[in-house]
């Protein structure tokens, strides 16, 4: 068999028909179906059940699947290794992070892998689980809740933890105030609400001295990205509740300010995720320099 042959099947089970999955391979489909037949025949079964002119994964077929999909993911991270010209590795995140992490990882792996193609996207730690489970992604950082277990096949490690923070633009009425903010000092004002963050987010802080928020009375903005928030906080009057390492660069640079609350202590942990049965130099390299960014 060859590489070749395994990338098709791979793409029937996962496109669902082998006009979609012929298309996706840039073959004719007479052309796939041919290769999925040399493929069985080589592994001495049938992967497929035949069906007037379509193909239904059997049981054999779910059984070679994993395999398959874990053989192309070690050739496409050995192929990074060996800085062939089209490799790739394929990264999540989460919204919490700082405003330079992808530009400061993208170019600390282009320095030592110049070939490597770096694709990057964006999840919560829900889809981040089972995306690594299944190849979809090589490695993942994001924040995982201490109640979101993170599954054996998983290797984890902490990268950082981030408390909450209450932040303003820099020139936002509550930043010139010099004595502490009050719950009454931050009802006056709309709140940033994100829409896409997991349930467990405490979108307000709770007060642990003077009034507390009244949230069904509160003017709220909804946005559906962590980032689009932030370009909403520092060009507005909107306050949000957000971990201080969001609002690290924008705060460094004197974009926002956080103010000082009587808060409740929240914190997060951002984790660097990645399958326990995949072995890459590529991999470790990756987390290393994650590391260093976060640091």
């Amino acid at each position: 068999m060859d590489v070749r042959q395994l990338k098709h099947f791979v793409a029937l089970v996962e496109t669902g028909t082998a006009h979609a999955a012929a298309d996706d391979q840039h073959i004719s489909q007479p052309g796939l179906s041919g290769s999925i037949k040399r493929l069985e025949n080589q592994l001495g079964v049938s992967l497929f059940d035949r069906r007037g002119r379509g193909m239904v994964l059997n049981a054999r077929g779910k059984d070679f699947y994993p395999h398959a999909k874990r053989t192309l993911e070690y050739l496409r991270l050995a192929q990074a290794e060996l800085k062939v010209s089209d490799a790739r590795i394929r990264i999540a995140l989460g919204d919490i992070r700082s405003s330079d992490f992808v530009g400061k990882l993208t170019s600390a792996l282009s320095e030592e892998y110049p070939s490597l193609m770096v694709e990057f996207s964006e999840s919560h730690f829900e889809s981040m689980f089972s995306d690594l489970e299944d190849g979809t992604i090589d490695i993942a950082f994001g924040s995982v809740p201490s109640i979101g277990k993170i599954p054996a096949s998983l290797i984890s490690k902490l990268m950082t933890r981030s408390d909450f923070g209450v932040f303003c633009s820099a020139d936002h009425p509550l930043a010139g105030i010099d004595r502490r903010i009050t719950g009454k000092d931050l009802q006056a004002y709309p709140w940033m609400l994100n829409t896409n963050a997991p349930d467990i987010t405490p979108h307000y802080p709770r007060m642990i001295e003077g009034p507390s928020l009244v949230r069904n009375k509160l003017k709220i903005v909804a946005i559906d990205s962590l980032h689009m928030g932030k370009e909403l906080v520092t060009n507005s009057d909107c306050l949000c509740h957000t971990p201080q390492l969001a609002m690290a660069v924008e705060l460094a640079r004197g974009k926002v300010k956080q103010l000082d609350a009587p808060i409740k202590r929240f914190s997060t942990d951002i984790m660097g995720l990645r399958h326990r049965d995949i072995r890459s130099p590529l991999l470790d390299r990756a987390f290393a320099l994650a590391t260093q960014c976060f640091d």
